[in-house]
């Protein structure tokens, strides 16, 4: 009985203890934090052409991940049109990027472009017998 009792009043402490992951977009010196868990269609990441240098990066880090080491995190930027764009490259310490110039040849000003995330095994065989699912981290928009 004390033990169902403890439990009980645990409960409700458990989501001010637990952490989310965050996902935290970087460019030109703006930065946007989001929860994969959360609806983030209303997220906007806007990137300023003007204040853009040739060695900007867009980068992405993720905090608080709690994923099996046997698995990789990739994003990817996507089209309107759901058409795959540009996949970011995996650096050090949880960190992902893409370089803004590369990224101005391949997307259009004015149009939304959309940052997915995904997780799958590292071992190509278990790979295979995932199914993907996509979450959305946010919307990008080149000014």
């Amino acid at each position: 009985m004390k033990f169902i009792l403890s439990v009980l009043l645990v409960i409700p402490f458990a989501s001010l203890i637990a952490q989310d992951m965050e996902i935290t977009v970087c460019a030109n010196n703006n930065s946007l934090t989001v929860s994969p868990d959360d609806d983030n269609s209303d997220k906007l990441f806007v990137i300023n052409t003007s204040s853009s240098a040739d060695n900007n990066f867009l980068t992405i880090k993720v905090a608080d991940e709690e994923i099996d080491k046997d698995w990789k995190r990739n994003f990817f930027i996507y089209d309107s049109a759901d058409n795959a764009i540009k996949d970011f490259v995996f650096m050090k310490d949880e960190s992902y990027c893409i370089k803004i110039s590369d990224l101005y040849k391949l997307i259009q000003p004015q149009k939304d472009y959309f940052i997915y995330t995904t997780a799958l095994p590292k071992d190509p065989h278990k790979a295979m017998l995932v199914k993907v699912a996509r979450q959305l981290v946010c919307k990008i928009k080149i000014l």
